[in-house]
């Protein structure tokens, strides 16, 4: 053990950016920040010297998924619209809505609407490793390709975050909304390399990143037609805590929906810039790096009205993150040390952009009056980044 410690020590001063403390056999972390923990525990013993390493890597790529998962829709689900022959409000669309993406068509002057939504991740692997069953390898020193020591660990990180949103029309064609999640995040972890041991616990909770909204009807045709989307995302979020991104981002979106029948197709594109770079740390040039800067997000699917009182959606969404946002591990030379070490491979930052793919399905039931009740779950699709094999999503939306 003595020999792997002053092999660690020595990565160290080689620019590896590992600590290890003078005891560190089955240690527990406490009173930590979820940031703290993952820098802690991911350090080759358990411990860190306060110098920064690989374990920041970790903890920036869980605060970029934390950041950027989707919301779901603010838009309400009753829509309405005049009919001057009745001098009454009629529904606008025979569904109410999709749950992830947006259509066309606006709440209608006068209405308005407001909602709550819940959403739990309960993270289980990070771009195909399975952090859940201590298969995430934070650093590896060999002996000639050989592995001579590897460092692993296992995570457990949950969030839940509860959205108020609502949407208010400021005329016939243009919409207004906000949505703001209230983020609680919570972290166990194990690591080991040898036989040394570390475990531990954090949570954070607070507000995320709060998303102002407004969409524009810009071409009417029957119940759908085209619509330009604009949603700001508020640097409100602690990214220390790592409950928000720290830039504030914009996306513009084009929209479009149509009716045929009981069907509802929709589809949306659009291009979010970034203020300044999502920085994640590189433990091999011991700095911050540009790690995700602007991206693209897309939806497409499909409502079905199955009653007046029930629409069934099935949605396919995506999101990319360019210049960075995924785990990857580098080898690097170790030589001119005693210890017969030749190579050491820790995890690092990888410079391929980000792209998420995923499904969701569920339904929209309207229980009275004009209340909704939705229930839906999201599946991933791939492995790139943070994933969550299943996140289910329950709310209320009512419109008014």
């Amino acid at each position: 053990m003595k020999g792997l410690r002053a092999a660690v020590c020595a990565s160290v001063s080689l620019g590896l950016s590992i600590g290890v403390p003078p005891a560190a056999f089955g240690q527990t972390e406490t009173g930590l920040s979820p940031r703290q923990l993952l820098i802690r525990l991911t350090s080759a013993a358990g411990t860190g010297t306060g110098v920064s390493n690989i374990g920041e890597v970790i903890a920036d790529l869980v605060g970029l998924e934390v950041s950027t998962a989707p919301l779901g829709s603010s838009a309400g689900g009753f829509t309405f619209t005049f009919d001057p022959v009745t001098r009454s409000f009629r529904r606008a669309a025979p569904s109410f809505g999709p749950m992830f993406g947006e259509r066309a068509i606006t709440v209608g002057e006068g209405g308005a609407n407001v909602g709550i939504n819940f959403l739990r991740r309960t993270y289980d692997t990070l771009d195909g490793t399975d952090i859940r069953g201590g298969g995430l390898e934070t650093v590896t020193l060999s002996v000639d390709g050989a592995p001579l020591y590897r460092g692993t660990a296992a995570l457990d990180v949950q969030t839940d975050t509860v959205v108020l949103f609502g949407n208010v029309a400021l005329n016939g064609r243009l919409d207004a909304g906000v949505a703001i999640p209230y983020v609680r995040l919570e972290i166990d972890g194990r690591h080991q390399i040898a036989d040394e041991v570390a475990v531990g616990a954090a949570s954070a909770e607070g507000l995320g990143d709060v998303a102002l909204r407004a969409k524009l009807r810009v071409w009417a045709h029957g119940q759908g037609g085209l619509a330009l989307g604009v949603d700001a995302r508020l640097p409100t979020g602690d990214k220390e805590a790592l409950l928000g991104a720290g830039v504030t981002r914009a996306l513009v979106s084009g929209i479009w929906s149509g009716t045929f029948g009981p069907l509802g197709p929709h589809a949306s594109v659009g291009y979010e810039f970034w203020s300044d770079p999502f920085q994640i740390f590189d433990p091999l040039q011991r700095s911050a790096v540009d790690a995700g800067r602007n991206g693209i997000v897309y939806a497409g699917g499909m409502e079905w009205a199955a009653t007046d009182r029930l629409t069934v959606n099935g949605e396919v969404t995506g999101r990319t993150v360019t210049d960075g946002g995924r785990l990857s591990h580098r080898t690097l030379p170790f030589l001119g040390n005693p210890f017969g070490i030749t190579e050491a491979t820790v995890a690092s930052v990888d410079p391929r952009g980000l792209h998420q793919i995923s499904a969701s399905t569920g339904i929209k039931w309207n229980i009275a009056g004009t209340l909704l009740l939705t229930a839906n779950v999201l599946v991933p699709l791939d492995d790139s980044g943070l994933r969550d094999r299943m996140t289910p999503i329950v709310g209320f939306d009512w419109g008014f």
